[in-house]
């Protein structure tokens, strides 16, 4: 049994496994996710093979990310239906991969656009 979900620094303490699977679970439940974004649009982030777009499941977490690295970037909410409806299909024709809930070190689960939709729908 997973342990009830709090999002504070704790929350990037838990393993990256765990992470992805309360991210899923929330989107599941029609919460939003978070992704950063500044006036030329969100944050892609090139690892050479694979271009991730990277989401948490609030604003503070990822605006507490962000804020080191990537000034200027706020925080994009994207409802749950849009993200399974629109957001992940445009990623799957664009190659995107998601990043889901990386930790402070930027560790966390990437997936294929595809693969996650299909976690989401399991």
């Amino acid at each position: 049994m997973t342990a009830p979900i709090t999002f504070d620094d704790a929350f990037y303490r838990i393993p990256s496994s765990e992470r992805y699977t309360q991210v899923v679970t929330l989107i599941k439940k029609g919460q939003p996710v978070w992704t950063l974004a500044d006036a030329e649009g969100c944050l892609i982030i090139d690892l050479g093979s694979d271009k991730v777009l990277p989401i948490w499941p609030t604003e503070a977490l990822a605006a507490d990310w962000g804020k080191k690295e990537y000034e200027g970037f706020n925080g994009l909410e994207i409802s749950a239906a849009d993200w399974s409806e629109k957001w992940l299909l445009g990623m799957q024709n664009d190659g995107y991969s998601v990043g889901v809930a990386p930790n402070l070190a930027g560790e966390c689960i990437v997936s294929s656009a595809e693969e996650h939709a299909l976690d989401i729908k399991a």
